[in-house]
């Protein structure tokens, strides 16, 4: 389930507080290049630390159905695309002798983001407004050629 509502002026926001315990950022497909046929959107991705796995944190800013430009940042391995906007520069926000447990650079890369674009997330409403609902598609390709995948199915019996 995904809550909507304003992001700023001109921007709106969609947040899936609880993403499928499955999440896979090896096959994660950006909702930005649909949400932004027409418009723009930005996009931001994160799985924090857990202790076991590395974090993932995944920006990037989609304007008429195309990516502008966008990085993502695992663990000390940064992927960039497209010119990057120098307040959003991956190296700046996520400097590698940071511990990435603390999250301080996806303080700093949403702060770039309200600062750069007007964009803010209102927190009061994602942690105790209620905003409307709905189900989107999945932000999980398929598998690809090779891959294998396996799908469980639950079923109570009845007595």
């Amino acid at each position: 389930m995904t809550a909507v509502g304003r992001a700023g002026f001109g921007w709106s926001f969609a947040f899936e507080p609880r993403p499928g315990a499955g999440s896979d950022e090896r096959r994660f497909v950006s909702p930005g290049i649909t949400a932004s046929r027409g418009t723009r959107a930005v996009t931001v991705w994160s799985v924090p630390f857990d202790g076991h796995r590395p974090g993932v944190f995944h920006l990037s800013v989609t304007e008429n159905g195309e990516e502008r430009y966008g990085f993502t940042v695992r663990a000390d391995a940064i992927s960039r695309r497209g010119p990057m906007l120098a307040a959003l520069d991956p190296v700046r926000l996520f400097p590698s002798d940071e511990p990435h447990e603390e999250r301080l650079g996806e303080r700093r890369a949403l702060e770039a983001l309200a600062t750069e674009l007007g964009v803010r997330l209102p927190r009061f409403a994602l942690t105790r407004g209620r905003l409307h609902t709905f189900r989107t598609r999945s932000w999980t390709r398929p598998p690809g050629p090779g891959e294998t995948y396996v799908t469980v199915r639950m079923l109570r019996q009845r007595p």
